[in-house]
């Protein structure tokens, strides 16, 4: 009788590990690259590296995982950047398309889009900050860690980035709802 190959508890945890921090990772990625697929291959490229480094599957390490994202999302964004260059110097025409910054399932909500026009308008620290703090989750230590600047930076910038993102969304508090745009605590 032939038994059914038994999953590694190691691959099962890994699997797991990717399924719960997947999403966020992809919307963190997506700050930096053009398109969601790249994002994807961004995400999957740094779960490699994480693995590789941390085979164990160890969540305290998952800081290390978003800074492998932030990494290989700018060696991306930098490698477009000079092929766009060399295709403009070599008058290839190349035509630039502005993406939002949700998932397109979430583009389709007008708020969403009010949302995303608004964290546009943040200086990339501070939508760094926000990004990683309310959908990464990690905490202001982890992030001051990753991105090697001190805590009271990183708890200033999220604080300054709420507060422009009241102002911005004050207009638009019957569209989103008053939770949406109240002041930040």
């Amino acid at each position: 009788m032939a038994t059914e190959p038994t999953e590694n508890p190691s691959s099962q945890n890994w699997k797991e590990c990717f399924r719960e921090l997947a999403p966020r990772l992809i919307l963190y990625a997506r700050q930096f690259v053009e398109s969601i697929a790249d994002a994807e291959d961004v995400v999957q490229m740094a779960f490699v590296r994480w693995w590789q480094r941390h085979p164990d599957g160890d969540r305290n390490h998952v800081p290390l995982l978003y800074a492998a994202v932030r990494s290989i999302s700018l060696d991306l964004r930098r490698k477009d950047m000079r092929r766009i260059l060399r295709e403009a110097k070599s008058d290839v025409a190349v035509s630039g398309e502005d993406h939002p910054f949700f998932d397109p399932a979430f583009e389709q909500q007008e708020s969403a889009k009010i949302v995303s026009d608004a964290l546009q308008y943040l200086p990339d620290e501070q939508r760094e900050v926000v990004t990683l703090h309310l959908w990464g989750g990690l905490t202001f230590a982890q992030i001051a860690g990753m991105t090697g600047v001190s805590i009271n930076t990183v708890a200033g910038r999220y604080r300054y980035a709420l507060a422009s993102l009241h102002r911005r969304l004050e207009p638009h508090r019957s569209d989103l709802g008053e939770a949406a745009v109240a002041p930040a605590t």
